[in-house]
């Protein structure tokens, strides 16, 4: 599955961990210098676009679980 990132996403804390946990789980990992999210990203959430699906969460946890659930699905 394609996984676009904010580039101020991988900035965050854990964001380089989140890239190399989507990598082991052969995604393949685009970081974008912006994903038009930016409300959700000032207020410190992860922003990602999983196969066009818009994802964001607090925790790198999270965006996780949501790219699983959409990898189950396809």
């Amino acid at each position: 599955m394609r996984v676009e990132l904010c580039k101020k996403s991988i900035d965050r804390p854990e964001g380089q961990a989140l890239v190399a946990e989507l990598q082991d789980r052969d995604h393949t990992v685009v970081v974008k210098d912006c994903l038009n999210r930016c409300q959700g990203c000032n207020l410190g959430l992860y922003i990602a676009v999983a196969d066009g699906a818009p994802l964001s969460g607090k925790t790198t946890d999270k965006i996780l679980s949501a790219v699983d659930e959409l990898a189950e699905d396809a």
